[in-house]
């Protein structure tokens, strides 16, 4: 069983070559940047939709007015919107390229038995500006929609929502890939200014599924799955320092069974628990070996470590050895 003896000390130079640093424990989304409060830099589901500006819908179709309209003026308007006048007032059914006023804006464009048809745009009180395809008085198609703050989106879109493939720029995020119900949805890529690009799979607005991320404050990468917003699940993280580490993920951080590997050699493959060496696991560099168990990142239980000149077989409690 080895030699053995009745306490022997680790020392710290032994002891810090086999725990991971602190700085590698966590694997966040947005862990390199401690400025950002919330997991998603770029929470899809918070995104500025049509069919939010189109409360009013089709139901006002009925009091639609025919009114002399002035873009120009329009876009200088505030929320404190007043009521365009409306002298040349009346009740269209079948008409072309003329401007009518409805609770929510104006529209330019065809209507046919009182409904937006066709091509038209859509002028809203608040600034917000629609150009594209219409059917059954909602926007249907392909169409473009530059929100109040400058957010634009440009793709297709169904009974007013965001829906199909599209594209979204805001100052600080762009987003390319397919939407459904107004939150990006299937295969994307979203690009956070200055933090970092992902491609991969959303859902609800959300990363969830397979997917790659690349930060660009230090070339840090991660490929694998994500579960809403986290690294969860199976997958590779890449360190800019050069470590490696391959395995299991939860919530963000190293949880199951997974292996790391130091760019000098060194080794540590067996179980990890949030983000700390825990369970069975096996680490070894150029000069020792341990086998056994670990807790909270240190020897604890029944193990075996191996030097150029010894061998330590039997107990240990929080990384010192004990009988």
């Amino acid at each position: 069983m080895g030699n053995q003896c009745n306490h022997v000390e680790i020392n710290d130079n032994e002891l810090k070559s086999v725990q991971i640093e602190d700085e590698s424990d966590s694997f966040l989304v947005y862990k390199f940047d401690p400025k950002l409060h919330f997991p998603n830099i770029s929470d899809l589901r918070k995104l500025q939709s049509l069919d939010s500006l189109n409360s009013t819908k089709s139901q006002f179709h009925d009091t639609v007015k025919k009114v002399p309209f002035n873009v120009k003026l329009h876009r200088k308007r505030t929320l404190n919107y007043e009521s365009i006048h409306d002298s040349q007032a009346q009740s269209p059914t079948n008409l072309v390229s003329e401007y009518f006023e409805y609770p929510n804006g104006v529209y330019q464009g065809t209507l046919v038995d009182g409904k937006r048809e066709g091509q038209g745009q859509f002028f809203y009180h608040d600034g917000s500006y629609f150009k594209g395809s219409w059917k059954n008085d909602m926007a249907n198609g392909l169409g473009k929609i530059k929100f109040q703050e400058g957010e634009l989106y440009e793709g297709e879109f169904k009974n007013d929502q965001q829906h199909g493939f599209g594209k979204y720029i805001s100052n600080q995020l762009k987003y390319e890939g397919q939407w459904k119900e107004n939150l990006p949805s299937g295969h994307g890529i979203e690009i956070y200014n200055k933090y970092y690009i992902y491609e991969g799979e959303f859902q609800n607005g959300l990363k969830h599924g397979k997917g790659k991320i690349l930060w660009y404050k230090d070339d840090s990468r991660y490929e694998g799955e994500f579960d809403e917003n986290q690294i969860s699940g199976q997958g590779i993280y890449y360190f800019g320092d050069g470590e490696i580490y391959e395995g299991e993920f939860k919530d963000g951080k190293m949880h199951g069974y997974g292996k790391l590997v130091w760019p000098n050699g060194k080794m540590y493959e067996g179980n990890y628990y949030m983000g700390r060496k825990q369970g069975f696991g096996k680490f070894t560099s150029s000069d020792k070996e341990y086998t056994g168990e670990w807790y909270d990142g240190v020897y604890h239980g029944y193990g075996k470590l191996e030097t150029k000149d010894k061998v330590i077989e039997g107990y240990w409690e929080n990384g010192v050895f004990s009988k």
